[in-house]
């Protein structure tokens, strides 16, 4: 036999892994009894949102008040307590974050994150 003939069986069953490796994702997006997971995942994302944005008015809220004393009663500057309050605010900044990643609308599509970050990698 000639080397081609032996490499021509090798050539196609590698042709047929590829193509079942690109088909594969499109049959997995076809499952069936997935039809309310978005929903949650998002609703999931959503309740971590909210809890964020509680949290980052308490932080932010402490971080002033904690610097607001310690330039008022113990006499430091500004430079002092700068660490804090840039802490502060970058903790309150998550929750704005996440709201632009995630969304607030009904509009929005759980997948709007991968959109949205998929520019950055493609």
């Amino acid at each position: 036999m000639t080397p081609s003939r032996t490499r021509t069986p090798r050539s196609l069953l590698a042709a047929l892994a590829l193509l079942a490796l690109v088909a594969l994702p499109g049959l997995a997006f076809a499952q069936s009894g997935l039809e309310g997971t978005d929903n949650d995942v998002r609703d999931f994302f959503r309740n971590i949102n909210s809890l964020l944005n509680i949290a980052s008015v308490a932080v932010v809220t402490i971080a002033v008040i904690f610097a607001g004393y310690q330039i008022a009663f113990a006499h430091k500057r500004i430079s002092d307590v700068a660490p804090v309050l840039i802490g502060g605010f970058m903790i309150g900044a998550a929750a704005q974050i996440a709201n632009m990643l995630i969304g607030d609308g009904d509009e929005t599509n759980p997948i709007s994150v991968v959109v949205q970050l998929l520019p950055m990698y493609a």
